[in-house]
């Protein structure tokens, strides 16, 4: 036999032999799931999917599931594609003695987490006259689920409230006190605060406070509330006005790009998620709303999918919301090729036993992590979808998509991570 004709034969043999290989796979994956009683019992999407694009095993890949978080990874997506490496701080026009500014919707202003003050200073700084400036045209609606979303957020629209040893109360920013109201109507046994149905109150019952007590919640936010806070912070004069933007106004970039993905992914934080799609909807046009991201997208970077998504909102939190898990599949795809470093992409991901909502799910191997996944949940849903590292160094793409169940969320989330912990020794 000659060179050419051995070489021939080889290949033929190693095709073959990677023929059976994955095959071999495939069966092995699929008894696993048939051997899981937790996922006979409920409706489940899954994709195993090979670096080079082979499919090893999937299981009702085209079915419309409810992503819950999951639909972070296309909000990620969107922005990757629409905004810069720095995050729009603000919109401002210098007119006379007059400094006229308008939130893009950027939510890392004094954030605790995010703020660099770049924004602040620029303000701070100004010896200008200040006017916040209302678009006529924009209006948000009050959420019970999240943080409000705004023009011009601060300190991620969450207060910090706490009692010190004597039973007073501690406020973060201190402005939020003027929104806090007792109210004797209110029959309960438990001290808390919650939203007044109208209007921009805190509602307190008439009850000690206790020792100890500390909460992070939403406060109502509107133009009022920004100005008040605003003019707090600044030690300056606020004035509303309204009034379009030009075409002139310029833009002050706040912080970088990588460090808010980050901060929405990792903790899975649906208020930064909602935000993100308000400040690309501002790049794109004049108006803050979601919406018009969210058709921006499916019309030009998603267009190609399958299985085109239902897609609502930037967290996840509608159950509007319906994806395939082929849909997820080739955003992770879109992924890889608009990241191109690997390294770069993981960090936005929560890493098993290491980082944001996997932390505590999986164990590492020898202290390195596995899988890189968004997750979602929401009551009877149950999701993650990214990468996951085997011991024989292969890395494959996964969707694994959970709907319907009834028993506990830890159980699905257990035995989800049974199961990818086997791919990741076995494979």
């Amino acid at each position: 036999m000659n060179k050419a004709l051995l070489l021939v034969f080889l290949s033929v043999l190693f095709s073959i032999k990677a023929t059976e290989a994955q095959k071999l796979n495939a069966r092995k994956v699929r008894k696993m799931f048939e051997k899981s009683d937790i996922m006979q019992e409920h409706f489940v999407g899954f994709i195993l999917e090979e670096q080079g694009g082979k499919i090893v095993y999937e299981q009702n890949p085209d079915r419309y599931f409810v992503p819950a978080s999951n639909t972070k990874l296309l909000t990620l997506y969107a922005a990757l594609n629409i905004l810069g490496d720095s995050i729009p701080g603000l919109k401002y026009h210098i007119n006379g003695d007059s400094l006229i500014i308008w939130g893009t919707g950027d939510p890392s202003f004094l954030h605790p987490k995010l703020d660099n003050r770049k924004v602040f200073d620029f303000l701070s700084q100004s010896s200008f006259s200040l006017y916040l400036a209302k678009d006529p045209d924009i209006e948000f609606e009050p959420s019970p689920w999240r943080a409000d979303l705004s023009h011009f957020p601060m300190y991620g629209n969450e207060t910090s409230i706490k009692s010190d040893s004597s039973g007073n109360l501690k406020v973060n920013p201190v402005s939020i006190l003027k929104y806090i109201r007792v109210d004797s109507t209110l029959t309960t046994n438990r001290f808390g605060f919650r939203r007044s149905k109208a209007g921009n109150e805190l509602l307190v019952p008439n009850l000690p406070v206790p020792i100890g007590f500390d909460s992070e919640l939403p406060f109502p936010m509107d133009m009022e509330v920004t100005k008040v806070l605003l003019q707090d912070t600044l030690k300056k004069d606020i004035t509303i006005i309204k009034r379009h933007k030009p075409i002139d106004a310029k833009t002050l970039f706040s912080i970088p790009s990588d460090s808010l993905y980050k901060h929405m992914m990792l903790p899975s934080d649906n208020f930064l998620a909602e935000q993100i799609l308000l400040l690309c909807s501002g790049v794109l046009g004049d108006t803050l709303d979601v919406n018009k991201t969210i058709e921006y997208s499916l019309e030009n970077h998603l267009k190609g999918l399958k299985n085109k998504p239902i897609w609502e909102d930037g967290s996840g939190l509608s159950r509007f919301n319906l994806f395939t898990p082929n849909s997820v599949l080739e955003v992770l795809h879109k992924l890889e090729q608009k990241v191109g470093d690997t390294e770069r992409l993981k960090t936005f991901l929560p890493a098993g036993g290491v980082s944001g909502t996997l932390k505590t799910a999986y164990q590492t191997d020898n202290g390195k992590p596995f899988v890189w996944a968004k997750t979602g949940s929401l009551r009877y849903m149950h999701l993650q979808s990214g990468w996951i590292e085997t011991r024989q160094g292969r890395t494959y793409r996964y969707v694994f998509m959970n709907n319907n169940f009834v028993r506990p969320t830890s159980e699905i989330r257990n035995e989800m991570v049974r199961l990818m912990t086997e791919i990741h020794e076995k494979y």
